[in-house]
């Protein structure tokens, strides 16, 4: 008789076996099988073939757009401090600008009763030069000072000698003319050569940046080779010795007080004077007090005339002749 039950457990059984046998196998497989790591490239090739993205993703996207961040890229825009830099480099050097030459240093002071123009002797030139170009006997031909610094190319000047105006009634017949020698720098030579030889007269000539007084001019001739000369009287200072001879001076320069003018030099100073209320003596001691060695009185009243960048004194009559400082 058989039992209820045992032939299914017999099936059963070896089923069992079976699938417990196949676990096993697939598990040690799976153990011994080495795991491969995916590249970098596999990563990205599936994601590049991901053509559907979702809402959210373009969403970012768009929000990058509308708000990018900086880039980390290089600059594309140059750097100006290294292409100065290099510029600079290959920039030639300047080229140094050349000294200044001298200028004649001048300086016009009011002190007491005169009026001074003071420059340096060294770094001038005189001229001197009369209206007429020819020795004139009436109506000599005049200007004003400016005008022969102007047509000389001068800064400065003053009054020169002696002559006879024409408010005067005794000039009448030698209007403007003058007995005094002065050298003529444009024309190259004296007018009134003819009086160089007359006794108690000084001269004063000038070459370069130098001058000389001659206390007698009668005694030294015609020099030729100066910018300026001119006589006169009386003589004033020469050598740093007083040479005035008041004994020849008529009452009007030895005693009068009047407006007077003159020229000097020394320690390379060159000086041009227009004094008020003075005589010859007072010329000397003006001339003394600056510091000149040498001077010669000029004409004077209402001919004189200084001129330094503007009239200091004058400018009174026209003149026939003037000396002009470059």
């Amino acid at each position: 008789m058989q039992q209820k039950g045992f032939v299914p457990l017999i099936l059963i059984i070896p089923v069992a076996i079976v699938s417990l046998v196949t676990l096993a196998v697939t598990t040690i497989k799976t153990n011994h099988q080495p795991t491969i790591q995916p590249s970098p490239n596999s990563i990205s090739r599936s994601l590049e073939s991901d053509t559907s993205p979702s809402p959210q993703t373009l969403q970012q996207e768009q929000t990058i757009e509308d708000n990018p961040s900086p880039s980390l890229s290089p600059s594309t825009e140059p750097d100006l401090s290294l292409e100065y830099t290099a510029v600079a480099k290959e920039a030639p050097l300047p080229t140094p600008s050349p000294s200044p030459k001298p200028v004649a240093a001048s300086s016009t002071t009011t002190g007491g009763n005169y009026t001074v123009a003071t420059f340096n002797l060294g770094s001038t030139t005189v001229v001197t030069d009369s209206a007429n170009d020819d020795d004139c006997g009436n109506d000599c031909p005049t200007k004003p000072l400016a005008s022969y610094i102007s047509e000389n190319g001068g800064r400065a000047g003053i009054n020169g000698t002696y002559f006879c105006p024409p408010d005067y009634s005794w000039c009448a017949g030698k209007v403007n003319t003058f007995d005094f020698p002065v050298w003529n720098n444009r024309k190259k030579k004296w007018m009134r050569a003819d009086t160089l030889t007359w006794n108690g007269r000084g001269m004063m000539i000038f070459r370069g940046g130098s001058a000389q007084f001659y206390p007698c001019a009668a005694c030294i001739g015609a020099p030729s080779d100066i910018t300026g000369g001119i006589v006169n009287y009386p003589p004033l200072l020469s050598g740093g010795q007083d040479v005035l001879n008041e004994g020849s001076l008529s009452d009007s320069l030895k005693i009068t007080k009047g407006t007077r003018s003159g020229i000097g030099f020394g320690g390379g100073k060159l000086f041009l004077v227009v004094a008020r209320s003075a005589n010859m003596r007072d010329m000397v001691n003006i001339f003394k007090a600056l510091g000149a060695t040498d001077a010669l009185n000029l004409d004077g009243g209402g001919s004189s005339a200084l001129y330094d960048g503007g009239y200091k004194a004058g400018p009174g009559r026209s003149l026939p002749n003037a000396i002009i400082v470059k």
